[in-house]
């Protein structure tokens, strides 16, 4: 009878110690639903870059995350909007030349000068070394959509266009008598092919080291000199 009563003494201690731990333990944080709408679409931008848009799917990212199919769904609502809440949170709200722009709007820290094209495409190329990932979906895309059935062929397609009509809508500091958009139209073109060139061989291509030989043939002095 001792002998029960010992081991039951002994049960009751350790069913209480593991009452503590798990009273001690830390909850597990639930994500919010903007923290897992980020998270599924950090996922998709790096399945684009492996698979591309067509041997991705919902249940690739359902997988890395851990989740439901279901649970993805219930978030980006379709493949389709998937891809554009890619193209929306990491293109169109983290855009080198929109926040180079925005520094000599009113209130900018270069309020009252004016932006330089060569300047400009710089930062695009330092923005893309700092995340070739991204840089990689974007060429994946781009190409996959110059098909008019794909989802973001439109947005590709009229690109170019919005492209040359934010230029218009500022005020380059340009050697005088030189077409302005052209150039900066030209230097993008040349700017893309390049990026393509490097992030085939990113071991092999210095991509900012390579930009700025091109720039030295598109800008070049003494024409350009005080408008860099």
């Amino acid at each position: 009878m001792e002998n029960m009563n010992e081991r039951s003494r002994i049960a009751e201690l350790i069913n209480d110690h593991a009452a503590d731990a798990r009273r001690r333990k830390p909850a597990r944080k639930r994500m919010s639903s903007e923290e897992r709408f980020e998270q599924i679409v950090d996922v998709a931008v790096n399945l684009i870059a492996q698979k591309g848009y067509y041997g991705m799917s919902l249940q690739d990212v359902a997988n890395e995350i851990g989740i439901s199919q279901t649970a993805v769904i219930h978030r980006v609502k379709s493949k389709q909007g998937l891809l554009i809440a890619v193209i929306e949170r990491h293109y169109d709200k983290s855009d080198a030349i929109a926040r180079y722009l925005a520094r000599f709007a009113p209130g900018g820290d270069r309020e009252g000068d004016r932006p330089r094209i060569p300047e400009a495409l710089h930062k695009v190329v330092e923005q893309q070394v700092q995340r070739p990932q991204l840089a990689k979906v974007f060429e994946m895309l781009n190409t996959e959509a110059m098909s008019p059935v794909h989802p973001a062929y439109s947005y590709f397609a009229e690109r170019p266009a919005r492209m040359a009509a934010e230029f218009r809508a500022h005020e380059w500091l340009l050697p005088e008598g030189v077409d302005g958009e052209f150039v900066y139209m030209l230097a993008n073109a040349a700017l893309y092919g390049l990026e393509g060139r490097w992030l085939a061989n990113p071991d092999g291509i210095d991509f900012i080291a390579e930009w700025e030989r091109y720039a030295d043939y598109l800008f070049p002095s003494p024409q350009w000199d005080g408008c860099r």
